[in-house]
């Protein structure tokens, strides 16, 4: 049975709040935390957390979502396949990558028709 274009809209809206709802709070979980000394290591790790932030907020609200939301693949994936490149297990991080399979989903079917950029 085909999904009728409503559905679709409706399913592309969730997910474009979950995924950017998820980012922006970790972001912002993470720079809501930061109490480390001023290094370089520190301030790229912020500065990705803030990088994080600002794509969350922009896939909340739909604006160039399959840009923002490749962008928020980068960053979610790259924790994952550097630990499956040092031997850690596919499953190891069932959270991370059920983040990466909804960000890609979110990326690979854009805005929807409530987005800001339609």
């Amino acid at each position: 049975m085909a999904a009728s274009k409503t559905r679709v809209d409706w399913s592309l809206l969730l997910l474009r709040l979950a995924v950017g709802g998820m980012a922006l709070l970790q972001g912002f979980s993470i720079l809501r935390h930061a109490h480390a000394a001023p290094t370089f290591g520190n301030a790229a790790g912020l500065g990705l957390a803030l990088l994080e932030l600002i794509c969350g907020a922009l896939v909340l609200i739909g604006l160039w979502t399959w840009l923002v939301a490749a962008v928020l693949v980068g960053l979610v994936a790259w924790p994952l396949v550097h630990g499956w490149m040092h031997g850690a297990g596919v499953l190891s991080n069932p959270a991370g990558l059920f983040r990466l399979l909804t960000t890609l989903a979110c990326a690979l079917g854009g805005g929807g028709k409530w987005a800001v950029d339609r």
